[in-house]
């Protein structure tokens, strides 16, 4: 929909309800009084005489004045048939005016004029403002979603509401019942606004697709007013005795079709909720039954309840009434506009919680008070008799307080049970399991609907993924923060039928974070540990392999051929000693060959140049003996190192030395540098190995290698660390940390 035509829609919304209420009240000649103090028939009552309620303008009737004939006929006598009225008619009444002592009975001469609405509305102000607010909250909702059926319905209901002005306060006056324009206006304005609550109910009708029960739910809307108002009738007409207390019956339409629109609006209310199936449909329609809850329980609570024990209320009418129907409409409101549900409905719920204990609580001394009233009679003794009940309630009230929350909001009100009872969970089981019942555990605890736990992937492991039930709306998420490192991420939604995470829930979730993200430290590094070790016994088994294949291929059948030949030599000594003796010679070379493998193959499991030098000057040989060499690419690399570096553990000192080799053969392989430096030092009781060269440095996009997985497993392995840089200025800097151990400071 267009912006002009939405604000065509809403003039037309202001408009009708303001034409509607001036043009009815101008129509007719006018008196300047009411006969009606609300839409309600427990207001004042027609009869043989007519209570003026309220008087608008410089009319002589006063609040108060009772009616008893006007130009010398009853009230009764005027109903059903009368003479025409014009503007500036003098008619008499006849009235009974309450006096300081005694109610007198006199003529008032009273001149029909036509209806001074700015007087009404100066004494009425009221009544303009309430419209006005509802309009607007109508306007509001409309202009948010004008394509949505709900908030369309809402915006018709507020503009077709503030038609009920014509029955209350600018209702009929004295004269309309004698022979004026009757009550047409009042039936009208009050059918019009039962429309109005026709609309209501379709727009919670629209808050939720029901499918193939729309029809009903549209018969539903139309003809709860109509059989609210034929229970009305057949439960009040027979007990009106007189003509104008008929009439009276007659004309009340909007209290009765009120009452039965309650009634239909909760049903389509339950009904919606029930088809809901989106969290934020769920949200809504729950706000409505809320606020139709509140409101129903607060008239029922503040205004019917107190009339039937005390024979007064505590609260007016129409303030009640305006509280009720601001409470239901506003909810309504909201749900049909969509706005920030998540954060509306739960504190709504809780505010109505927080009522119904108070409301329970309140109850009970109130009744405990009336019973020691009765026992002890005494006015003071009452009072401090229910004071001191009050004050042994007060621990009670805490206690069913805090029961009533736990039932509603499980253990968030309570942070510390749940990261107690995650602190109890074993971290050494397997990482999926140990995920799953830290999982198991939030959502018994804390009524989740849908829990995940997210654990990245490191350069030593997988990443890994548990969950429980499915995501129903957006889960709230918390990071995974240890030390600084985000190991994961925790997402969490509560179930529907339960109040969602809020700014509130905030210290819970980051105490959940912050046990859940240790459990996963533990977890991840009891799994690189295991991995490790799977690691190191499949490197040693690799390695154990690659022994025997190289014995068995390789130096065994060349001893075996050397023995065989050793033999054949013997028997030539004698035979042929010249023939013998050159057999030898070659023997003697196949004989060193063999011992040049066997050193090969002792190399492979540990250099001899570190047991016959050590790590600093077996590095410094192997580079000078690189830079004198006249290999066609040649990077020449330096090594430096304190002079406190040595003695170094025997596995440091192999594993720094294949990374160092394998470092400067990457260099000399990729990196186009012309020059590359190693550092060695030690800090803190660690091996550090810098490994600088002046390249292109390594692609950002580019997948590790071989080497580079090589060297980050050998320093793991040894509980080190491993990281790659850049270099400023152009380059790669290898950084490698490797534990020294405790003997070795």
């Amino acid at each position: 929909m267009s912006r002009a035509s939405r604000l065509l829609v809403l003039a037309a919304a202001w408009v009708a309800p303001a034409v509607w209420v001036v043009a009815s009240l101008l129509v007719g000649p006018s008196d300047g009084s009411s006969v009606t103090s609300s839409p309600a028939p427990t207001g004042t009552r027609w009869g043989d005489s007519v209570l003026v309620a309220r008087t608008f303008g410089g009319t002589p009737l006063l609040p108060g004045d009772e009616v008893l004939a006007v130009e010398g006929r009853t009230i009764p006598d005027w109903v059903g048939g009368g003479t025409t009225r014009e503007i500036g008619d003098v008619v008499r009444y006849e009235v009974r005016r309450p006096g300081p002592g005694l109610d007198r009975i006199q003529q008032v001469d009273v001149t029909l004029t036509r209806y001074d609405v700015v007087a009404a509305v100066r004494a009425e102000p009221q009544v303009v403002l309430l419209s006005g607010l509802l309009l607007l909250a109508g306007s509001v909702v409309f202009w948010t979603r004008p394509r949505d059926s709900a908030a369309r319905a809402y915006l018709a209901a507020t503009a077709l509401l503030p038609a009920l002005a014509t029955s209350a306060p600018f209702g009929p006056g004295v004269i309309d019942l004698a022979g004026g324009a009757g009550v047409w206006r009042p039936v009208l304005g009050e059918a019009i606004a039962a429309l109005g609550l026709v609309a209501l109910v379709l727009s919670v009708a629209g808050l939720v697709d029901i499918g193939r029960r729309r029809r009903w739910v549209l018969a539903a809307a139309l003809l709860a007013p109509l059989a609210g108002y034929g229970a009305w009738l057949g439960l009040a007409l027979g007990g009106a005795g007189s003509p104008p207390a008929r009439l009276q019956v007659l004309s009340t339409v909007a209290v009765p079709a009120l009452w039965a629109s309650v009634a239909a609006l909760l049903v389509v209310a339950g009904l919606a909720h029930t088809r809901a199936e989106r969290r934020e449909d769920v949200l809504a329609t729950r706000l409505v039954l809320l606020g139709l809850g509140a409101g129903t329980g607060a008239w029922v609570l503040l205004g019917q309840v107190p009339v039937w024990v005390t024979g007064s209320a505590p609260v007016r009418g129409d303030v009640l009434a305006g509280l009720a129907a601001g409470v239901s409409l506003g909810c309504l409101g909201t749900a049909a506009a969509r706005y920030r549900l998540a954060e509306i409905e739960p504190r709504v719920r809780r505010g109505l919680v927080q009522a119904l204990v108070l409301v329970v609580i309140g109850a009970a001394f109130v009744g405990l008070v009336r019973a020691v009233d009765v026992a002890v009679d005494i006015s003071t003794g009452s009072m401090l008799a229910g004071g001191l009940v009050a004050l042994l309630l007060l621990p009670v009230a805490v206690a069913v307080q805090r029961a009533v929350r736990r039932l509603v909001y499980g253990d968030r009100e309570f942070p510390d049970r749940v990261v107690s009872d995650l602190r109890r969970l074993d971290a050494l089981t397997a990482p999926e399991d140990a995920l799953r019942e830290v999982l198991e555990l939030l959502a018994r605890r804390l009524h989740l609907s849908f829990a995940a736990v997210d654990v990245f992937a490191t350069p030593t492991s997988q990443p890994i993924a548990a969950a429980i039930g499915a995501p129903y709306g957006l889960p709230a998420t918390v990071d995974l923060v240890v030390g600084g490192a985000t190991l994961g991420r925790l997402r969490v939604e509560v179930d529907s039928s339960h109040d969602p995470f809020g700014p509130g829930d905030r210290r819970l979730l980051e105490d959940v974070g912050a046990q859940v993200g240790a459990l996963v430290q533990a977890v991840t590094a009891n799994r690189e540990l295991q991995q490790s070790r799977q690691r190191l016994v499949a490197a040693r088994e690799e390695e154990r392999r690659r022994l025997r294949r190289d014995l068995h291929d390789g130096l065994g059948p060349s001893l075996a051929t050397l023995a065989m030949r050793l033999e054949s030599a013997t028997d030539l000594i004698h035979a042929d000693p010249a023939r013998a003796a050159e057999l030898v010679a070659r023997l003697s070379d196949q004989a060193r060959e063999d011992i040049g493998e066997v050193r090969r193959l002792v190399e492979g499991l540990r250099p001899p140049a570190l047991d016959q030098l050590g790590l600093v000057s077996a590095l410094r040989h192997r580079a000078a003996e690189h830079n004198e060499g006249a290999a066609a690419v040649r990077v020449p690399w330096t090594v430096e190192a304190d002079d406190d570096l040595e003695p170094l553990p025997a596995a440091v000192e192999v594993a720094a030395y294949r990374i160092v080799v394998e470092a400067v053969t990457n260099v000399q392989r990729h990196s186009q540098a012309d020059g590359c430096l190693v550092r060695l030092t030690r800090e803190d009781g660690e091996l550090r190995i810098e490994i600088a060269d002046t390249g292109t440095g390594l692609a950002p996009e580019r997948p590790a290698g071989v080497g580079l997985s090589s060297m980050r497993e050998r320093a793991e392995e040894l509980g080190g660390s491993f990281e790659t840089v850049p270099r400023p200025g152009g380059g790669t800097v290898v950084d490698v940390r490797l534990p020294l151990g405790d003997g070795e400071h």
